[in-house]
Order: C-alpha cells, then structure tokens, then sequence
C-alpha cells in the first residue's frame, strides 16, 4: 500500500505562521518508522502503512 499525505497552511491572521513545525514533526515520524518513504516539495508518500504507523503521524499533524 502507498500512502501520501501534505501539509498545508489553515490561514492564520499571523504573518509569521508556518507548517514547518508540523511538516518536521510528521516527517520525523515517517523516517524513524523504517518504512520505505519518499519526501518531495509536495507530498510524503509511505510504503507499507499499517495502523500503528497512521495514528502517530495523523496526530502529529492536528
């Protein structure tokens, strides 16, 4: 199975706000997992998701 997810801004008033912290945090999940994976400008996409993997990482991102 291939899984690809992004990140992207939810409009904030703030002119300084960024995903960064939220894209790292995802990202740093996704390569400590082992999982075969692929960060690009767009998307990062998984090989092998199972749903111990999909929880940290959908709970990094909210």
């Amino acid at each position: 199975m291939l899984v690809a997810f992004s990140v992207s801004p939810s409009g904030s008033d703030n002119a300084d706000a960024s995903v960064h912290d939220a894209v790292a945090a995802a990202v740093k999940i996704v390569r400590d997992s082992g999982l075969p994976n692929h960060t690009d400008s767009m998307f990062t996409t998984i090989e092998g998701v199972d749903q111990r993997f999909g929880h940290p990482v959908h709970s990094s991102l909210f």
